[in-house]
């Protein structure tokens, strides 16, 4: 009986060491074939969301949306406003949407985000001011374009950042994004910013091979938050190689400041359908593989109000603003009683006309392609009764 017992247990050992050997060899050939989240979307030419955000000791500072198609190349940068105001359930009032923000869960954050944009984020950056300047650093510097000089007291040293083109390592990075300027608007201050992680964007792509060694990773885990793993981003860094830097397309929520409870909060227009529809055309743009899709492509647009509707031009010229076009004037029009809205295209380019009227539904389209010397504007839009301030009836 002991010898059988002791046959017994010899071949439960073997048995139990080819179970396990099997196993191992099982989650090695697991991990082999394992493919990151962001080689996958590279692979299906779908388009990666990455969400950008500075925060100081806690507090919000900033948060870029990153937009890159894998398969055109063509990138976006949006601003979310950390003053838009928004309904907050687990506060139980109307207050800024960055009062939910938190550096060590940014879970509830990102969620509101992804709600008001009409889309899934599921990557992140988080940096502190510190972690932006070594980043900053270990990518050799970013250079970027100072429209006015800077002047600060930095740790109890003065920098100066001068106006034109400037490599900014990573103190100087702080002190760009860190800068207050009385006299700047709220436009410039986020197109400052947008710069920025366009320039460092850049410089990712350029360092895609030396970010990708080993013996760099222990760096960039102090370096920043991320929900990406080491293979991801490098997948990350080697992809955006191909970002056509110089055509990315900027956007930034537009809206109405209100105060509430003594603070002064951006609601967007429409409840946010308005830049959610501006989000959806910008995928679209992304995904063209046109060489120049016509999202891309800047088209003046001159408003006038042919209603008795006091505003309306006003008002109109935010939605296309919206959309990326530019407004180069608003006003009434001669007549206050244009009973159908027209979109008239001045300077022979019907394409461009169908664009500005596809925005507002508007079905009544004419060219005045003699008035092409003159014209102020690509085309003209003349407001009418049959026009609710989105689109008309």
């Amino acid at each position: 009986m002991k010898a059988k017992a002791g046959f017994f247990n010899t071949g439960a050992l073997f048995l139990s060491g080819i179970l396990l050997f099997s196993a191992g060899i099982g989650v090695f050939l697991y991990f082999q074939v394992r493919t990151d989240s962001i080689t996958t979307l590279i692979a299906e030419e779908r388009t990666i969301a990455v969400q950008f955000i500075l925060q100081d000791e806690g507090s919000f500072r900033f948060s870029e949306i990153f937009l890159y198609n894998p398969r055109t190349g063509k990138g976006a940068i949006i601003d979310i406003p950390g003053n838009m105001g928004t309904l907050i359930s687990s506060l139980n009032r109307y207050d800024r949407i960055d009062a939910v923000f938190d550096a060590e869960d940014p879970g509830d954050f990102r969620s509101m985000v992804e709600g008001f944009m009409g889309m899934g984020l599921p990557f992140y950056f988080i940096f502190s001011p510190g972690q932006i300047e070594r980043f900053v650093d270990i990518l050799g510097g970013v250079e970027i374009f100072v429209a006015n000089s800077m002047e600060k007291d930095s740790r109890g040293n003065r920098v100066l950042l001068p106006s034109g083109n400037v490599l900014l390592d990573g103190g100087k990075a702080r002190l760009y994004l860190s800068f207050v300027d009385p006299e700047e608007t709220e436009l410039d201050r986020i197109g400052r910013i947008q710069k920025f992680v366009q320039a460092m964007l850049k410089k990712m792509g350029e360092s895609a091979a030396f970010l990708s060694h080993e013996r760099l990773e222990p760096f960039l885990e102090s370096a920043f938050s991320t929900n990406l793993d080491s293979a991801a981003f490098r997948a990350l860094c080697g992809g955006i190689v191909k970002l056509d830097i110089d055509r990315i397309i900027f956007q930034r929520v537009l809206g109405n400041i209100r105060s509430v409870d003594s603070q002064q909060l951006l609601f967007p227009h429409l409840e946010g359908q308005l830049f959610r529809d501006s989000v959806r055309q910008i995928n679209a743009s992304l995904s063209s593989a046109e060489a120049r899709s016509m999202g891309e492509i800047a088209v003046s647009v001159e408003i006038r109000n042919g209603t008795r509707t006091t505003g309306l031009a006003r008002r109109t010229r935010e939605v296309f603003q919206s959309f990326g076009f530019e407004v180069v004037s608003f006003s009434n029009a001669e007549q206050n009683d244009v009973a159908k809205t027209i979109v008239i295209g001045r300077k022979g380019n019907p394409e461009a006309a169908s664009r500005v009227a596809d925005i507002i539904r508007c079905a009544n389209i004419a060219t005045e392609p003699g008035s092409a010397e003159t014209a102020s504007a690509d085309v003209t839009v003349i407001l009418g009764e049959d026009f609710d301030g989105r689109y008309c009836k």
